[in-house]
């Protein structure tokens, strides 16, 4: 297994970790999961451009791996997350360009702010719906707070996400 350095934004950890499926484990006092991204998806497809391997003949994979960590410390909970490519055969590694560490963030943090607006979307169709209500559940369904996230920001994002695309 070839580890590419890739470190995942702490505040896209608990939303990957909730919405992709994984086999979900305790190591070392951590609650950790793994997913699989498979390499024709819209993410493995970025993921698989933005990789650069060695040359090596006859070497390929169909998937990569999305490893999450949610960790309870003392001052709160502490969330890794990296992505990594299978690959078998010693004689191979991969080579990120700095730039491609935004590229990957920017693309999750992408993911992350769709799902946002669509929840939102959705949640003010309700008859007497009030968008701070909204905003509260999608925070305690991905455990905003613990990353810095408050209503107001939230909010904030909401609304100039909606600017944007009018």
């Amino acid at each position: 297994m070839n580890i590419a350095p890739i470190h995942i934004r702490p505040h896209l950890v608990p939303f990957f970790f909730k919405e992709f499926e994984g086999k979900e484990a305790a190591y070392l006092g951590k609650k950790v999961t793994a997913i699989k991204v498979a390499s024709f998806s819209s993410l493995g497809h970025m993921m698989r451009l933005f990789t650069m391997q060695v040359p090596k003949e006859g070497k390929s994979t169909d998937h990569f791996n999305i490893y999450l960590s949610v960790e309870d410390t003392p001052d709160g909970k502490k969330y890794e997350g990296n992505y990594y490519r299978y690959h078998s055969g010693p004689d191979s590694f991969l080579d990120l360009p700095q730039d491609v560490h935004d590229a990957i963030n920017d693309l999750m943090e992408d993911i992350f702010r769709m799902a946002f607006i669509s929840f939102i979307d959705g949640y003010m169709i309700a008859p007497k719906a009030v968008i701070i209500q909204g905003i509260n559940t999608f925070i305690d369904k991905y455990d905003l707070l613990e990353v810095g996230f408050s209503t107001e920001s939230m909010r904030t994002l909401y609304y100039r996400e909606k600017k944007k695309a009018a």
